[in-house]
């Protein structure tokens, strides 16, 4: 009994650690946000953004940023530009994403119709990058420039550059650099595709254009290319070497009174929260890592040590301010709230759901060693309170908004400095978090959340699981009849060299009859003098009808026939006219030689047939 007592008191001490260890994972996996960030880096035209927390449509900004269950549409006549770390996406006008899901570990994208050009220029790229339609998924497996498509029940795939294969249900196939595919379901429900030529059309030369610009660029001497944002530095500023900062970068044409996160506007973006949106072409990697420092009266942006991949922060400032208590300043019909930026080694304290971890690698490129993380974590109003800012106090750096912008979510709430603004904040504490909470219409709306759209993402996938083996052999293995049965007609790719002739004769039916003609015409014929239509194509083949012919037969198989035809056609002629006088002439000499030699004989009297013995 008592050995059966122990072994029952170890397995319900197992069991209860294993039941806390599942209850405790799901938190601890929804903590940390993803440390992967979209963003949109240049539009034109009506882009629309779906946000999944309020499930409004609305206005896509520039630098707006985009992580897992944003959907983008773009309407007619309209381009979009995605940047996630140092991948790239560009949007076709008419064309609707979205972002099943962007992480540290995988970037999903959903194509329900238009085009979409890939730019997948590292192996951690190419790793982490799917696309799926209504027919499969997408996966390359070289980096490279890559192509998608999905419109009238169609799904198309174009590889510029590198290996592409689609996997679905029902059969995989790789795609190769210059090729392209055409997959479509027939009435019985069976899956057909055709290869073909590369597309390239305006939308392809439009995003080369945009390629021959970022390849000028090269933020990749002191920031990781991963670094969303990081493509327009080397456009929009000018790089410096600081003995104290090391690496620091200076904007141009920016105004007097400029300041960091001043000249934008705060949205609410899940998990994150409240979210700085720049308004400068080229404010987004500046205000989501590094920090901020005036040098010579001028603002530097120094994005410290290099890493491999930076984690993305929604703004790396800190707040002052609580709506609600009497504060001098007034901007608009309620109190104000303030921040400024931090600056190199100031530790960033999250204002969202965060672990220790994520603490660490968010500071990383500027406090590699935080001393008190746990702290930071359990108590982060204490540790900000204790914390000596360099810009508390620091007017040129001071900015402020009204309450109503945070709380309703008014992105044109238009943000400026007034004389006064850090003096009538010194009295009020730092605050580790907004002094605003979440936007009304985000938490009074009924619409899912993102952790509701992870978990049904997690259920999608959970239904058609791309990563199960495939039993359908690869295309090139599949046999040809069944491809050309089920395919339409191309459009303009060339037909194989032997069904050449059907196609040709439908493309020029006149010029196939007249090579036709020449080919197959009798010799006899050809060269008879009295028909004119046959002394037409008596000739040989001229330069055209010789260009014509040549992709369907070599050249050389045509020119030594037909002369050696005409030459023994024209010698017959004269070799009967040569034997029509001789004949009788030979004829009567044989007659005249047997009489001479007769009457030789006689007269000589010898017997007959000496004289042509001797």
């Amino acid at each position: 009994m008592p050995y059966f007592s122990t072994i029952l008191r170890r397995s319900r001490t197992v069991l209860l650690a294993l039941l806390a260890a599942m209850l405790a994972f799901p938190a601890f996996a929804q903590a940390d946000p993803p440390g992967r960030i979209g963003r949109i880096s240049w539009l034109s035209g009506e882009v629309y953004l779906n946000n999944p927390d309020t499930g409004e449509l609305g206005t896509a900004p520039l630098n707006q940023p985009l992580t897992s269950g944003d959907i983008i549409t773009t309407s007619n006549g309209a381009r979009a530009e995605i940047q996630i770390g140092a991948m790239t996406l560009r949007l076709d006008s008419g064309s609707r994403v979205e972002f099943d899901r962007i992480d540290d570990e995988r970037v999903r994208v959903l194509l329900s119709n238009g085009r979409i050009i890939a730019k997948l220029p590292t192996d951690d790229t190419r790793r982490d990058f799917e696309l799926k339609t209504g027919h499969g998924r997408f996966v390359p497996r070289d980096t490279g420039i890559y192509r998608f498509e999905s419109e009238n029940g169609e799904s198309g795939a174009t590889s510029y550059f590198g290996v592409l294969r689609f996997e679905s249900r029902d059969t995989a196939f790789d795609i190769n650099a210059g090729e392209s595919t055409r997959i479509w379901t027939d009435n019985a429900g069976q899956l057909n595709y055709r290869m073909a030529q590369g597309v390239r059309d305006e939308f392809t030369q439009w995003s080369a254009a945009r390629d021959q610009r970022q390849r000028a660029s090269t933020p990749s001497r002191y920031v990781s290319p991963e670094m969303t944002g990081a493509q327009d530095l080397d456009v929009y500023g000018d790089w410096s070497d600081s003995p104290e900062y090391g690496a620091v970068w200076f904007p141009r044409a920016v105004a007097a009174d400029w300041a960091p996160y001043r000249t934008g506007h705060w949205a609410w973006v899940a998990p994150w929260g409240w979210t700085w949106i720049g308004h400068e072409p080229w404010g987004f990697a500046p205000f989501h890592y590094g920090r901020w420092v005036r040098i010579h009266g001028a603002w530097a942006w120094v994005p410290g040590t290099r890493v491999a991949r930076p984690v993305y922060a929604p703004a790396l400032v800190a707040w002052v301010g609580t709506p609600g208590v009497g504060i001098s300043v007034s901007v608009g019909s309620a109190p104000p709230i303030g921040w400024f930026p931090l600056a190199p080694r100031e530790v960033f304290v999250p204002f969202y759901r965060s672990s220790q971890n994520h603490v660490r690698y968010v500071n990383a490129p500027h406090v590699p060693h935080i001393q008190n993380v746990d702290a930071i974590v359990s108590r982060p109003h204490e540790i900000v309170r204790q914390t000596h800012f360099v810009y508390r106090d620091e007017p040129r750096a001071f900015s402020t908004a009204p309450a109503d912008a945070f709380r309703h979510g008014r992105p044109d709430v238009r943000i400026t400095p007034r004389p006064g603004d850090a003096r009538d904040f010194r009295d009020h504490q730092v605050q580790a978090a907004p002094p605003s909470p979440e936007p009304r219409r985000a938490a009074e709306s009924e619409s899912r959340s993102r952790p509701d759209y992870r978990q049904n993402a997690e259920s999608r996938e959970q239904t058609f699981s791309p990563h199960r083996a495939v039993d359908v052999a690869p295309r090139r293995e599949m046999p040809e009849p069944e491809i050309v049965r089920r395919a339409p007609q191309p459009r303009s790719e060339s037909p194989a060299p032997q069904r050449q002739e059907p196609v040709f004769r439908h493309e020029a039916p006149s010029r196939e009859v007249h090579t036709d003609t020449i080919r197959q015409a009798p010799p006899a014929v050809r060269v008879s003098p009295p028909s004119p239509p046959v002394q037409q194509a008596a000739p040989p083949p001229s330069r055209d009808a010789q260009q014509v012919r040549a992709p369907e037969r070599p050249r050389e198989s045509v020119q030594p026939q037909e002369p050696r035809r005409e030459m023994r056609v024209e010698a017959r002629p004269e070799r009967r006219e040569e034997r029509a006088q001789p004949p009788q002439q030979e004829r009567r000499e044989r007659h005249e030689n047997r009489e001479d030699k007769r009457d030789g004989r006689q007269e000589r009297g010898g017997r007959p047939g000496e004289g042509e013995r001797r």
